[in-house]
């Protein structure tokens, strides 16, 4: 079994620890899914992916529930089961 080292929230320092502050400021709650936690060893990254998905998720006119089908769908064609 393949195992990647993270750095949970819970022991987050410096950038880091903002990364994670950020992704709980967006989402509302201080949950951060493992695979979002992959990216700890890389806060700039990580900082990207969020705000990737802030911009695709959270943010524009169309209902919240419509852009959830939208990235179900398309994760579906590209195999993703995440």
């Amino acid at each position: 079994m393949t195992f990647i080292a993270t750095v949970p929230p819970s022991r987050a320092t410096g950038d880091i620890a903002d990364v994670y502050a950020y992704a709980g400021r967006i989402t509302g709650h201080s949950m951060v899914a493992r695979i979002v936690q992959l990216f700890s060893l890389r806060p700039a990254s990580m900082r990207r992916m969020l705000r990737t998905w802030e911009l695709s998720q959270w943010s524009g006119d169309e209902p919240r529930r419509q852009r959830e089908l939208v990235a179900a769908a398309v994760s579906r064609v590209n195999e993703c089961h995440y």
